[in-house]
Formats: structure tokens, sequence, C-alpha cells
């Protein structure tokens, strides 16, 4: 059985709760999902419409929990395909970009995610309108990833 590349859900989860503060104005369900480019049917410069099935294999995902124990969660899911991702943010990163991320987790991740962003490593795909992203309280999040999605064209 090949390991999964997000076995280490307690320092992803260590991670996220250092930075609770980009989270707070998120909505119960938000996600963020995060694939291995390598079996993700992704490939950079390719348009969405023509892409392969993705082989399977894991997601990581960050989502947001409602009730008394509120805040961003760390978890696994099956990955199928770009289409059934089921999350409002989805980051392809190649194998660099997840061993960088990896190996950062005690650290601050998201300044290697935003570099790692800016050179390519990690292709960004956004499911949901900017309106929707914008009521569901993922402009700081963004803004922290040096994203100017939800920037100066509101």
């Amino acid at each position: 059985m090949v390991e999964s590349k997000f076995s280490d859900l307690e320092n992803w989860q260590a991670m996220l709760d250092r930075h609770a503060e980009l989270f707070t104005e998120m909505t119960p369900g938000s996600a963020v999902g995060f694939v291995p480019r390598a079996g993700s049917g992704i490939q950079p410069g390719k348009h969405v419409a023509g892409l392969n099935d993705a082989s399977g294999g894991e997601m990581l995902v960050w989502q947001i929990r409602s009730g008394h124990e509120a805040g961003m969660i760390a978890l696994r899911r099956s990955y199928t395909g770009f289409q059934q991702a089921g999350v409002d943010l989805l980051f392809v990163a190649d194998d660099e970009a997840l061993a960088a991320m990896q190996g950062a987790l005690q650290g601050d991740t998201l300044s290697i995610m935003k570099r790692l962003i800016r050179k390519g490593n990690i292709m960004f795909y956004v499911m949901k309108t900017k309106y929707q992203l914008q009521d569901a309280g993922y402009e700081e999040f963004l803004d922290s990833l040096g994203l100017a999605f939800l920037g100066a064209c509101r």
C-alpha cells in the first residue's frame, strides 16, 4: 500500500490551531483541499474541462467545524477527481511542495505555501464564486497566502 502524503494529521492540526485567527470569520462547512499533482488528473496549463480522471488517492481537507468545537480541523478524504472534490478551494501540489509543507509544519507553513504558490509548485483552483467566498469569510485566509482574488475588484 502506498503511504499517505498526508499521514501526519496531528501536526497539520497543530499548525491550523496556531493560525486559528485566520479562520475565525469562516462559516461552518467551509473547506479547502490539498491533493498531490501526481494522480490528480490536473496538469499545469490544461483547461479544467479537459481533465483526465483522477487515479484516486487522498486529499487533505481543512474544514470549519460547527458547534461547541468550532474551528478548522484537518482530515483526510478520498479524492476521485476535480469535479467531486467537494471543497471551496483546491490546492494541487507537486512533490516538492508537499515535502516542503510537511517539513514546515512546526514552523510557518503558510509562508512556505505562499512562496510555493508564487513559484508554481502549488496550483490554486477556486471552486466557488468570489461572492460565495466573501460570504463564507475567506478574505483573511486568502490574503495571508498573497492571493489577491478578493482584492480591489470588489
